[in-house]
């Protein structure tokens, strides 16, 4: 039961991260539209955080649907 909980909460973690990351670089994006400053060294780290969010919420997800396969939930 404590395996399911755990998985369950970094995966909506990591979800919740994701979006707020997304909604973080569309507001820099949308701020920044008609002015001719760089963003890359903002949006490029935001990406970053965005897609390992991704990658952890993918990987908590089979995680927990192998634990309960294998019944340890």
């Amino acid at each position: 039961m404590l395996t399911s909980t755990f998985f369950k909460t970094i995966k909506y973690t990591a979800i919740a991260m994701a979006v707020l990351m997304l909604a973080g670089i569309a507001t820099v994006m949308f701020l920044s539209r008609n002015t001719n400053e760089d963003i890359t060294g903002i949006v490029a780290p935001a990406l970053l955080i965005t897609i390992l969010s991704g990658a952890t919420a993918f990987v908590a997800s089979v995680l927990e649907r192998r634990a309960k396969k294998t019944r340890l939930i």
